[in-house]
């Protein structure tokens, strides 16, 4: 389908809520196709053939085919937002988005999806007990990367390249949220810039985050 955005999601994962939310408030005509991490949908020879890597999400522009969601964040942001705010031209405020989104693998990202997946997701799945050692050395990290991002990356501004959001803190946000939904409190400091992100972004915010809040509800029982 030449020249239509295409974004394979699965709102579970919090890169593919960051994709969607985008789109949404840049106004970037897209379609999403679903595809379900939990019945192990990505792991198809229907999903194979469009990422061989079997990882969610991915994108596809067109003939052009984006595996990582940073770089598809970065290329939709460049392409579609016409207000050169997500993912600014300028040098100085783009190399701040830019040292975010590649700090954030190890940090904000491993951490979290290891706090989340150890607490939650496998003692649900496998139907047995967490691991708490693993469990206390990802909220351990958690602790550390709160601090890490509030003093380095936010300090006294309201989002992390200036006073305007970026895809950096939309992607932000949404890694935040996956502890959360597993009962990981952070800081006020936290709390305070996902309000912030929620307010830039609007209802559309709570709506993509819904699966994985109601998903880990259902876990947790």
């Amino acid at each position: 389908m030449a020249g239509k955005l295409i974004l394979y999601v699965d709102h579970v994962s919090q890169p593919s809520r960051a994709l969607s939310l985008l789109c949404r408030a840049i106004r970037a005509p897209h379609q999403e196709i679903y595809i379900n991490l939990m019945k192990g949908e990505h792991m198809k020879k229907d999903y194979m053939a469009v990422n061989p890597f079997r990882k969610i999400p991915a994108a596809k522009d067109g003939d052009t085919l984006i595996l990582e969601s940073c770089a598809a964040l970065r290329f939709i942001a460049s392409k579609y937002d016409s207000s050169d705010l997500w993912y600014p031209k300028n040098l100085d405020i783009r190399c701040k988005v830019d040292e975010y989104l590649d700090w954030q693998h190890l940090n904000t990202r491993a951490h979290g999806v290891g706090y989340f997946r150890n607490l939650v997701l496998l003692p649900a799945l496998k139907k047995t007990k967490p691991d708490m050692q693993l469990v206390n050395l990802h909220k351990k990290e958690l602790k550390r990367v709160q601090n890490d991002f509030s003093k380095y990356f936010l300090g006294s501004k309201p989002f992390i390249s200036g006073d305007h959001i970026s895809i950096a803190d939309l992607l932000a946000s949404c890694e935040f949220e996956q502890p959360i939904a597993g009962g990981f409190e952070f800081s006020e400091t936290i709390l305070n810039f996902i309000d912030r992100v929620r307010a830039e972004v609007g209802p559309d915010y709570d709506k993509i985050h819904a699966s994985i809040r109601e998903t880990a509800k259902q876990m947790m029982q």
